[in-house]
């Protein structure tokens, strides 16, 4: 009987408290939604597998917003937005791949010829405070 209850003893400790983060958006832009995603691996931002993710309400002169997440554990995360000004629920791109709608990151990457990598645009997520990003149009960047 000792056995079991020590077997069973994982199950019964506290899931870990998930983490809350307060992304503010600004952009030059008005209009549309700010879709926001979060992504816990390399492989999870390559293939768009976000481990969070938000939206906020549309609003026609917006230039700012707030999206909260929850995230499953403080850490390293990419954490993205863009704004859809058309109201289709993705990021438009053109025949070259390069985005025709705002978007951004919590750390801005080092280039904007080509995708950038988990690493060079991850940000340190420890559950608190607030995390901002900028939106951009690709032109600004």
């Amino acid at each position: 009987m000792a056995y079991l209850i020590l077997l069973l003893f994982p199950f019964l400790a506290p899931a870990p408290a998930a983490h809350n983060v307060d992304v503010q958006i600004v952009s030059s832009t008005t209009g549309g939604k700010f879709y926001v995603a979060a992504y816990a691996t390399a492989h999870g931002f390559q293939e768009e597998e976000f481990v969070s993710n938000g939206t906020t309400e549309p609003a026609d002169k917006a230039t700012h917003g707030a999206v909260a997440l929850q995230l499953p554990e403080a850490g390293e995360y990419v954490l993205a937005a863009f704004q859809d000004l058309n109201d289709n629920g993705e990021l438009d791109r053109n025949f070259l791949g390069v985005p025709t709608e705002p978007y951004g990151f919590a750390k801005i990457p080092p280039s904007k010829w080509r995708s950038p990598s988990f690493d060079e645009v991850a940000t340190q997520v420890d559950g608190s405070g607030q995390i901002r990003i900028e939106l951009r149009p690709w032109s600004d960047y």
